[in-house]
This record gives C-alpha cells, structure tokens and sequence, in this order.
C-alpha cells in the first residue's frame, strides 16, 4: 500500500480542518464531518484548540483509498504557530494549500507558498468556499496565477482539450506530446506535478462536501509514491506526551523497516503506535514513509535524523520576540527553569533562556496568542500560574565584509590555532560551515571537532549581543600539538576565532520584518498610508474592491506589532490586518538599538574575542586586535599586520550569556603560574627550559577559607535536588549538616552562602551553625555576589576555595586568583572523606559513647 504524507496548509480561517474532515468523510474514514465552531473536530482534540477555533499542534489524520494511505498532516494556520507548520512541511512527501475563495492569496500564503518552493514539494491547490459570495472563479485563478504561479493549471475539467493546452506550457517536454497526440499521458502529468513544473488547482466547498470527493480521487490519480532509502533511515518529527504520561517520539520511517525492541541511539523501542487523530493502532513493524510514534526513548530530539537518513530538516522560521516569565513569589526558579526545558523538546518553536546573575528566565516566542497558550500548558502539566512581560524584538547581526578571524589557545600544557574565513550570505541562508583544509596540515578529527565547535552553540555579535546570521564560516587554517592538544582546546580556539573575525567585520544589525495585507475603507487609505511611512514600512495598493482598499507590502515587527487594535478602532470594525513573517532585513533603527544595548563586546566574558598565548610558562591574554601580530600560522587572505585589518566598529548592549568559555581544569592550569615559573622564551618567542637549579626558600602560609555558593550546590547534588523540590528549606538544612561535617574532617574555616536576595527589606544575615558560618545575603544580592565581593576583599589576605559551578562566577573568581572547585568535584571529595573516615579503626581501648 502507497502511503505518502500530505501536508495541509492554509492562513486562518481558510477551512484546513473542515477541508481534512470532508477528505475523512469521502474516504469513509469517519461516519460524520466535525466542524471546528461545534468543537468537535477529528484532528482539534486538543482542548485549547477547541477553545480558540484553530490549530495549534500539527497532527495526523489517515486517508485510506485503494492501494494509497494519505497520511494527512494538519498544520497551523496562525502567524503565531509558523514554526510548528515549517517542521511539519520538512516531513511532508507533498502538500494541499487552501485558499478561500473570499479572501484570495493572503501574506500568509505567500510565506506558505515560498516555504514550498524552496522545499520543491508537489502541490495540489483547493480554493474554498465558493459557495459564499466571492469574486468569481475565472478572478480566483486569474490572482493565483498573478500571486504565485503561471503553472497553476485548473483540474476541474480534466481530459478537455484546454486542459491538456493549459498543460502543455509546463514544459517543452508536456508541450511536444501534447503536439504529437492531442492529449498528455497521466504518466506524463504525474511526472510534472512531482518535478514542480504544475499545481493541480480545483474548486468547492468544504464545509457541504462540494467538490471535495473530486478533488480526492484527483489527489490520489496523480500522486507518486515517494522514494525510500535501501536501509533504515528515520527523521524525528516530533516529541510529546500522551494521556498517560508515556513519552512519545513522532517519527518519519524514510527507509527500511523500524520493529518492536530495534535500538535507536542505544535505546530500545518498547511499542509502535499509528495514530490517526487521537486514536492509534499498537503495530509490532512499519516500513518506509510511514509516520509513527514509538516509546522507549529518552534521548531524542525533533529534527533529529537515524540510521541511512542524512538530510537534517531545516527551519528558518524562528521566534522573533523575547518575554520575561513572572512567577508567583516563593517559586523555586530553578525547578521551573528544568521543567521549561522539558516542555521545550515538545515545543520546538519555544527557546527558554536562564539568566544566572539574576535567575530570571525568558522565552522566546513569535506573539501573544502562543504565550497564552503556553501558559495555559505550564498550568496545567506543572501547577504554576504564569504570567509575561511586553515582548522585546530578537534582534540578530551579520557582517557586511569577508574577514579572516583567528583563535588561538596555548595556556600550559594545551595548544589549539584556528583561522575562520568569514563571508557574508544572502538574507535568509542562516549560518554555513565547512573546511577547505587538508588532512596533511590538520588531522580530519580535529577538522570536525571545529566544525561541530561552531555549530554546538549561539555565537553572539559584537553590535548588541545578539545571535548572528547569514555568514559562511570556512576552516582555511589550523593547528595542533601532538601531545598537548586536547578537544577543549580546539573549542576555546574556535570561539575566539569567530568573536575576532566579528570584531574586525563590518557588523550589520538585523531585525524581524514582517509581510502584511491591510485592508481598509477607501476613505481610510491615507491615514494607513501615513502609518504605513511613520513605522518604517513599504505600500503598495494592490486592488480595490467593494469600497475596500487592499495594501500591502513589508514593515518591522517591532513597529507593526500591536497595529491590527488601531486598525479596528480607526475604521470602526470594517478594515483588517494579516501578517506572516518575512524574515530579517536591516534594522530600521540601529543606532538607537545599540545606544540602548550599551554591549561592550571586550568585556563579554562569556564570549571572549582575545586569545590565550603561552609565555614563561602561563598563559597571556592576548588582546583581539593584537592577535594578528602573534598567530603562528600565516593568514590566507594576506594581510599581514593589525593595522591592515583596523576597522572602526561601532559596539553597545547587553545579552543574555551561555557557556563558560574556560573550563575549571583550564581555569586552574592559567591559575598555576608556579608550576613551570623557571620557562622563558628564547628570541622567537618560544619556551625554553633553565637549566638551573631551583632552591625553594618556603613561603608564609595563608588560612584556608572555604566559600560555597548554597543553592548552586544543592541543586548539583541528585539527593538534595530531589529534595528541594517537595522543600527547599529542607535540602538546605541537610546540606548546613553535610558542610559541617566536611568542614570537621578538613579543617578549613567554611562560610555557606545562600541567597535571600528575593526576601524584601532583608539585611546580610550571618549566623554560626556548629563549625561553620552561614550567610543569607540581602535584598537584591546574590550568592554569587557576596561570594565574589568577599574574595575581592580577601584574595591576598587568604587562601581562598570557592565551590560552585556558576559559569560567570568562576570567570570572576579567577582573576581574585582563588581556587576553584566545582560542585560535582566537592561532592565527590565529601562522600571520598567520609568513606575514609567510616573505615578507620579506632586505637585499641577507645570507644565512641
């Protein structure tokens, strides 16, 4: 049996799912059609869904006719949900796009139509509701034509002789058959609409069957059976939960076949479900392009691909608004920030972020109406009530120039170079990454490390912070050492090239812009027009029909938003607003944006542009605009000195950080200048050892003080964590005894530092609990603060330990020249000591009472 997958896509309101039901209905799939304003449709189960009249969660319905299976797949229509139905159309073997016969083509199904020729995915056109009043069918077409494609080709009448001649200028191929015989082989005519050389277009109604039984066997005539790779091959489409908690990995079969107990990425299948809606059949096997979903396993991801499968799906669609979560008070923060990420793997087009410094968490969404959904779902799976502040416009840079950056990494006893070159690409191409290096200059392992190094995380501008875009980074030059170079060394290398290639570039802000169709009384059309040019935007009027004006064009996000409510106020109901996403273009307002930002770029910790070098025995920091000057391997594109490569850069804003850019190890070895004190640089530069002897004199000794940042702790502790989470209070009292007792058996004068920073009006809190003195920190100070305020204080004066694994603690810690150790480290070393003090025995004669 033929099963392909078929996408349904449409903007809002334009009849997706009442077309999906009537396609069930005439397959005999189900007895009656649901209707979305009675709630109760076949595919809206869902029960916000039914609330609101759309789809949110794209899902899948089965067609059975004859020897083919369509495997529907329901998409949103609403701009909000856009992600959702790109990650669905990655899946899909061909597509239905709905246009209602009242509206025509909206900006939305433009985004919909661009988003298919890229994919050049077969598409079969419906035009709705042509039982209401409406232009007519000979205009519908005539706009199809003119919005989208001169091969639209009416299937209404197939078999005529103007069918076949409106056929015939899809190729020459079609053309010359149709000259020789009068007539065009199905064959031929399923080739075309495969190849994207013709879109079937038909006419009807959804909602009172009118057309839809026609369309169907049309649809299923001139489908192809999508091909299968020779050996297993999946793509993971989606992850979610069912009823019963059970987690659920949405697959596309490509390839092969897929049974009970098979292993995936070292996990065991345990069953296989064909859901139809909400129902599903329990199947012990599937083959290729089926759409299924399996338990079992725990480590997988949307986008994701298996087996012989290698075309990793893209998306280009990402969230264009930032929005601060507002907790009721007393919620564990960092509870809700793990619970966010799992509700993530299941909404892909959600980002949640965790600012460390001020433990607040924002998320990354594309518009009001999905934040109200995902509020309503972190109530109902997680018991809190939510709220979020105004969104904020995600802004993101590219470069204007072709730079070459460098990063180097040689603190002691490591060594990583890495040479980027760095090039602008078209809007909308997202990042690129290759190599053109040869094995004989770099080993192929270290040539990947780099290239999953640039693609592991968020690389940030220089402008603002933001994330960039639209640049292919090409590996033209690295080295290694044979016995120093680990793999950290080649991601601080990496990273550090990028930030210095950025740093030398021509920097160019982005912002999202939006497509829109504003349709407005006639008597409006200036006062739309002068918005239109107040917010930064393009018009243009397309038509007038009815006394209604429709324009169109492009404007930013972050003036548009909100428009649609001045809309409907100042033409009292009678205008309209549609949008869909256009993509980034040129901020509009740049320096106003970086003023506001204020991001110094050298100061981002987190995100270092300068490069370690080694020298006497340590390593040095080498400031990015110098690092030209102390490169080992020569530049490619030829410019020799820093001067060469000056570039006045303009710099501001804040961002949000990620990873720590020096690991603790690394930290501790930079730390370490007495550990090879006696190597100096010949001439060149290089290190040679003195051949001297080397007399210690002693030095005086510093008391040791032990600084440990409470909550960071108890939360990397798997018994306390899980105890924090029925009672904070608890696990913090269980770790005061745990800390005691470890500060018992080493000795060292120990300050447990908590935070109450939330608590108002709360001054510094200092207490003695047994051998140790506890800290709760006032009102608007952190942990991490006191603890680095503290070690400023007394880094010369002490020996300091810090136990933490804050990232941006142990960034600032380092330079008050303090030791660090990271919680998992301290953990060990307490169950160490404790194990060693249980298996002592006592001097013979000697009790404990």
């Amino acid at each position: 049996m033929k099963k392909i997958v078929t996408g349904i896509l449409a903007h809002v309101d334009a009849g997706k799912t009442t077309l999906s039901e009537s396609l069930l209905l005439a397959a005999g799939a189900i007895r009656k059609a649901g209707r979305v304003d009675n709630r109760d449709a076949f595919l809206d189960y869902n029960k916000w869904e039914r609330d609101r009249g759309i789809t949110i969660y794209a899902k899948f319905a089965r067609v059975p006719v004859g020897d083919t299976e369509l495997i529907l797949a329901d998409t949103p229509g609403h701009v909000d949900f856009s992600g959702e139905m790109e990650r669905t159309l990655n899946i899909c073997d061909q597509a239905i796009l709905i246009i209602s016969a009242t509206d025509g083509v909206q900006s939305h199904t433009r985004t919909v139509w661009r988003l298919l020729r890229e994919r050049n995915i077969p598409t079969f056109i419906f035009v709705n509701k042509t039982d209401l009043p409406g232009p007519g069918k000979e205009i519908v077409l005539k706009n199809l034509k003119e919005s989208l494609s001169p091969e639209i080709v009416d299937f209404t009448n197939q078999g005529t002789e103007a069918f076949y001649e409106d056929i015939a200028t899809g190729s020459e191929e079609l053309l010359d058959s149709y000259m020789n015989s009068g007539k065009i082989p199905e064959d031929m005519i399923r080739t075309a609409i495969a190849d994207s050389k013709i879109f079937p277009v038909m006419f009807g109604s959804a909602l009172k069957q009118e057309g839809t039984r026609k369309f169907l066997e049309t649809l299923v005539k001139f489908s192809t059976n999508p091909a299968a790779l020779d050996g297993f091959g999946a793509v993971c489409v989606k992850i979610d939960k069912d009823k019963g908690g059970n987690r659920l990995t949405h697959l596309k079969v490509t390839g092969g076949t897929l049974k009970v107990k098979d292993i995936i990425n070292g996990e065991k299948i345990n069953e296989i479900r064909l859901y139809s809606g909400e129902k599903y059949e329990s199947v012990k096997e599937v083959s290729a392009t089926e759409i299924c979903a399996v338990t079992g396993l725990k480590d997988t991801h949307q986008g994701e691909v298996y087996g012989f499968e290698t075309r990793v799906p893209e998306t280009r669609i990402d969230p264009v608004l930032i929005y601060a979560v507002e907790f009721p008070l007393g919620t564990d923060k960092q509870a809700m920030y793990r619970n966010l990420c799992e509700l993530m793997e299941e909404e892909p087009g959600l980002r949640v972020e965790y600012n460390e410094e001020t433990r607040d968490i924002f998320v990354h969404l594309m518009g009001e109406v999905q934040t109200e959904i995902i509020a309503s779902e972190i109530k109902e799976r997680f018991g809190t009530e939510v709220s979020f502040g105004t969104g904020k416009i995600l802004y993101k840079e590219t470069i204007k120039d072709t730079v070459e950056g460098v990063g180097h990494f040689e603190p002691l006893r490591h060594y990583a170079e890495v040479h980027l070159l760095m090039e602008p690409l078209e809007p909308g191409k997202g990042l690129r990454f290759e190599s053109e290096v040869s094995v004989n200059d770099l080993a192929l392992n270290w040539q990947r490390l780099v290239l999953t190094h640039l693609q592991e995380r968020v690389h940030r501008g220089v402008l603002t912070g933001s994330p960039i875009t639209d640049i292919k980074m090409t590996l033209v030059a690295g080295k290694a050492h044979l016995k120093h170079t680990e793999g950290g060394d080649f991601r601080q290398a990496t990273y550090r090239a990028v930030r210095q290639g950025l740093m030398l570039a021509e920097s160019v802000l982005l912002e999202p812009y939006y497509y829109y169709e504003l349709r407005v009384p006639e008597g409006a059309v200036g006062r739309a027009m002068t918005d239109i040019d107040r917010m930064c935007g393009t018009a243009v009027i397309s038509g007038v029909d009815g006394g209604i004006t429709e324009i169109t064009g492009k404007a930013p996000v972050s003036t548009l938003n909100g428009y649609a409510k001045e809309v409907a106020a100042y033409t009292k109901g009678l205008g309209s607003l549609s949008v869909s996403l256009a993509g980034y273009e040129k901020c509009h307002n740049a320096e106003e944006v970086i003023a506001t930002r204020g991001y110094d770029p050298v100061s981002d910790m987190r995100n270092p542009c300068d490069s370690v070098f080694c020298s006497h025995g340590s390593g040095v920091i080498v400031p990015w605009d110098e690092v030209y000057e102390h490169m080992h391997l020569p530049l490619t594109l030829g410019v020799n000195t820093a001067e060469e490569a000056e570039d006045a850069v303009s710099f501001a804003g804040p961002t949000e950080h990620t990873d720590l850019f020096l690991t603790v190890e690394e930290v501790d070895e930079i730390i370490d200048r007495t550990a090879r004190s006696n190597v100096k640089g010949d001439k060149h530069g290089k290190p040679r050892v003195d051949s001297k002897p080397v007399v210690y004199r002693g030095t005086k000794l510093k008391d040791k003080y032990l600084l440990i940042d409470g909550y960071n702790l108890v939360h990397a502790w798997p018994e306390l964590s899980e105890l924090s989470e029925r009672d904070i209070s608890a696990a913090a009292g269980k770790l005061m005894d745990y800390v005691s007792d470890y500060c018992g058996i080493t000795g060292l004068n120990t300050i447990l530092v908590f935070d109450a920073y939330k608590l108002k009006n709360h001054p510094t809190e200092e207490l003695n609990y047994h051998n140790i003195k506890v800290v709760y920190t006032k009102t608007a100070e952190t942990a991490d603060r006191y603890i680095e305020r503290y070690a400023h204080e007394n880094g010369r004066k002490y020996e300091i330990i810090v136990v933490t694994s804050d990232g941006a603690e142990q960034i600032i810690i380092r330079g008050g020249g303090c030791v660090l150790q990271s919680c998992s480290e301290f953990i060990k070393d307490y169950e160490r000591r404790k194990g060693n003090l249980s298996d002592m025995k006592l001097p013979e004669g000697v009790k404990i009472l």
